[in-house]
């Protein structure tokens, strides 16, 4: 039998006890989205900056899964901060589950609403899209468009549209009249592209000076490359040898 969220659905962010976070701070998510670019930033950036695990999420519809990483349990939905610089890291580690998305969106944007001066969501968009030098589009609230300049990344084009969980946080945020922007680096479809998380860290980098290592990112997506070639190598030569008897 299936379970269905109800508008009652519990939804609790757990912090460290005695963790608030600094006026001033940045907020940044991103989901499980076209080739994983979300999440592989996001994660990769909480664990090249060393950053502290400082909250969880709990929801009525918690994914019934953990794991290990750094001899260390890890749940689903983990908050982390980088004190250098006042980031403040979801990391979700599944998509909220689909019964309950509206309405676990809708509690996160209150809750982030009004505590950070910026919410930065990543996630990735269709590289057949691609149609000049650039390597990823932005998509700001209204309330962002006096810290846009810095990025000197273009708009979205118009009749191009983001889906998905990040689509619905930025439109509420967006309600809340909260300053947000959707980064959107260049994607492969149908595979996580780490090549696409490393551009969205170079970013960042240059533009907070955090200075997160892209390297393992870029080994990961040689590896996934060179995968790809040796399998289109091996259809092409089984379609050549289907041509005789």
């Amino acid at each position: 039998m299936a379970f269905v969220a109800t508008t009652d659905s519990s939804f609790k962010i757990i912090l460290k006890k005695d963790f608030k976070i600094k006026p001033g701070s940045t907020f940044i998510c991103g989901f499980h989205g076209l080739g994983e670019v979300g999440f592989l930033s996001t994660a990769h950036l909480t664990r090249t900056l060393e950053a502290e695990r400082v909250g969880f999420i709990k929801s009525d519809m918690l994914p019934l899964f953990v794991s290990m990483e750094n001899e260390r349990l890890v749940l689903p939905f983990e908050l982390y901060s980088y004190d250098k610089k006042k980031m403040i890291f979801l990391v979700p580690r599944f998509q909220p589950h689909q019964s309950e998305q509206w309405g676990f969106i809708d509690k996160l944007a209150s809750w982030i609403a009004g505590k950070f001066k910026e919410v930065l969501l990543l996630g990735g968009l269709d590289a057949s899209f691609k149609e000049d030098e650039e390597d990823m589009r932005c998509v700001p609230t209204t309330a962002y468009k006096d810290q846009l300049e810095k990025w000197n990344v273009p708009l979205l084009e118009e009749g191009l549209f983001v889906a998905g969980p990040l689509a619905l946080l930025l439109a509420e945020l967006e309600m809340h009249d909260a300053p947000a922007i959707g980064l959107l680096t260049y994607a492969t479809r149908g595979r996580p592209d780490p090549r696409s998380a490393a551009t969205m860290l170079e970013k960042i980098n240059e533009i907070y000076g955090v200075g997160a290592n892209v390297e393992q990112l870029l080994e990961e997506s040689r590896e996934i490359e060179r995968l790809e070639k040796m399998r289109k190598s091996i259809e092409d030569s089984d379609r050549t040898s289907d041509m005789f008897v």
